[in-house]
């Protein structure tokens, strides 16, 4: 396993099959690396704009909260729907621990999912990658919290996340919480040829939000597919299978999301293209990822983002350049 400890914005952690040779390796973690970065990056710009919007949203709220605090009866009810709000733990389920049976072991060939009648493209798949891939990879950002718990299992192909902000069971306090985990193939072609990749998931998710007086909380939960090409990133696709956000306000002063899949289901079909050029090695990565954010506010917050995802295979088609 390679670890980056002292990287700025996250950490990563590769496990290899022993089939990899050497020489593909470093590669590997060069990718994996810039991905993670990537990501953090993108996290980072994205929670600066609502750091933006919030301290707006604040500067249009003070005059109002002034007023509620200047008068003794209003003071009272603010400060005790405050207290009542900050002592309310969210409650959350528990990620499985085990990996339980592994998924059944699929015919490609039976499924829509492999098949392809596209611009470009039509036919069954020029390559199948089955049970057990190349390598496995996970990571956080470390401007926010890790995971609670976390399960990849190169045996069967299993990623599952439990991500805690603010104010629940299990968490730690922090802010925020963007983990990836999956796993991913190494590809090498002796010519230049253009590219297709999917791949077939199953997932189960929750996701659960709450927020008091003045706070906020965000969960997001999804699947996602990249090409990587020695640390630079050359095609993303991503499934989001939730999303939710809460606020609460003087007028509402409490808000709950709550998002249950009822059991695993495959989802909606992504896809990435790219150009392979000669003899270059390419990453293929497929994985599961969770957010999780919660400010507290007057009343506080909490969120849990949980994904349990089974990658049962994934589908390339070739055709010369």
């Amino acid at each position: 396993m390679t670890t980056y400890p002292d990287a700025v914005t996250s950490t990563v952690e590769i496990d290899f099959d022993d089939r990899v040779p050497e020489e593909s390796r470093q590669a590997v973690r060069n990718s994996i690396h810039a991905l993670a970065v990537h990501h953090s990056t993108e996290t980072a710009r994205r929670r600066e704009l609502d750091a933006e919007d919030r301290a707006s949203a604040e500067a249009l709220r003070q005059p109002l909260l002034d007023h509620v605090r200047n008068d003794p009866r209003s003071a009272d009810a603010l400060r005790s729907a405050a207290e009542r709000q900050r002592a309310r733990i969210l409650g959350t389920t528990e990620l499985p621990v085990s990996d339980g049976n592994p998924p059944r072991q699929v015919s490609p060939i039976e499924l829509d999912n492999s098949f392809a009648m596209l611009r470009d493209f039509e036919g069954l798949p020029t390559r199948i990658f089955q049970i057990p891939y190349d390598f496995s990879w996970f990571w956080h950002d470390l401007n926010g919290g890790p995971p609670r718990s976390r399960i990849l299992t190169m045996e069967t192909g299993r990623s599952a996340l439990d991500s805690h902000a603010g104010n629940t069971l299990g968490s730690d306090g922090s802010v925020f919480v963007n983990a990836h985990a999956g796993f991913g193939v190494a590809l090498r072609s002796d010519r230049r040829v253009h590219c297709m990749a999917r791949s077939l998931r199953s997932t189960q998710d929750f996701g659960v939000a709450s927020a008091g007086l003045d706070a906020d909380a965000t969960v997001e939960a999804g699947c996602e597919m990249t090409v990587m090409r020695d640390g630079v990133l050359q095609a993303l696709a991503f499934e989001k299978r939730f999303r939710g956000r809460v606020s609460g306000t003087l007028f509402d002063p409490s808000e709950d999301y709550s998002y249950d899949s009822g059991g695993f289901g495959t989802g909606a079909v992504i896809e990435v293209r790219w150009t392979m050029e000669a003899n270059a090695q390419y990453e293929l990565n497929v994985g599961a990822w969770t957010f999780a954010e919660a400010h507290q506010g007057i009343g506080g917050a909490g969120a849990n983002s949980q994904i349990d995802a089974k990658i049962i295979f994934m589908s390339l088609w070739q055709q010369p350049a």
